[in-house]
């Protein structure tokens, strides 16, 4: 009998959540926001069937503000993940992880890598408020984030040659140089300069080729002219 009742009680730790994106969704914004002291969100490769949820759970890291701490690992930085998140709060993890949302060590929201349904009644994720069982998912990535990697910043890397291109891109960005003109300036082919255009856009999410040399300027990768 007394087995029966830690059963049950352990049973209603863990809550369903319903297939649809919306409602998984819904599920991680309860307990981001019920974060005080910190929250890990974990975005492993995923197919076209979790991008939606990925995307949306991006967005949900992104409005972690402090005093809160937010730890996002990941396969992949998302776009513009300089600007949104900051230094020091994104580091790519290789080893196999599902998607995660923990907050405070309490409270978990667990996303499996299929959710397409099955023999569950198509549960797609589970809020899980289990002491024991929300320690270990907790322990786990404080271990996974002191070995992973950091997100490598805007101008960060091993090649000071190529960061030194990125800054003079950059620089050519916010001044409104054409391509043109700006690949001969650089002694590259235009080809080229786009190429290292279309990759600043997207790691500083920036809408145009202006608004990149900007968010530049304000993240103090360009000094102030």
């Amino acid at each position: 009998m007394g087995e029966h009742r830690d059963r049950q009680a352990r049973h209603a730790l863990v809550a369903g959540v319903a297939v649809a994106d919306a409602a998984v969704l819904a599920a991680a914004e309860q307990v981001v926001e019920g974060a005080r002291r910190g929250v890990y969100v974990v975005l492993p490769a995923a197919g076209a069937r979790l991008a939606a949820v990925h995307a949306g759970l991006a967005e949900l890291a992104a409005r972690v503000e402090e005093p809160r701490e937010l730890r996002l690992l990941c396969a992949r930085p998302p776009a513009g993940w300089a600007r949104r998140y900051g230094a020091g709060r994104v580091r790519i993890a290789t080893v196999p992880l599902p998607t995660l949302v923990v907050a405070d060590g309490r409270t978990a929201l667990v996303c499996p890598a299929s959710t397409d349904g099955g023999r569950d009644g198509g549960r797609a994720a589970s809020v899980v408020e289990d002491p024991s069982v929300v320690g270990a998912l907790h322990a786990m990535l404080r271990s996974v984030w002191g070995g992973a990697t950091p997100a490598a910043g805007p101008l960060d890397g091993a090649d000071p040659a190529r960061a030194e291109m990125v800054r003079r891109v950059l620089e050519r960005l916010r001044d409104g140089v054409t391509d043109e003109a700006a690949a001969r300036e650089l002694a590259v082919s235009v080809r080229t300069y786009r190429r290292y255009v279309t990759g600043i856009l997207d790691l500083l999410g920036a809408g145009s080729r202006f608004q990149a040399g900007v968010l530049a300027s304000e993240l103090g990768i360009l000094p102030d002219r």
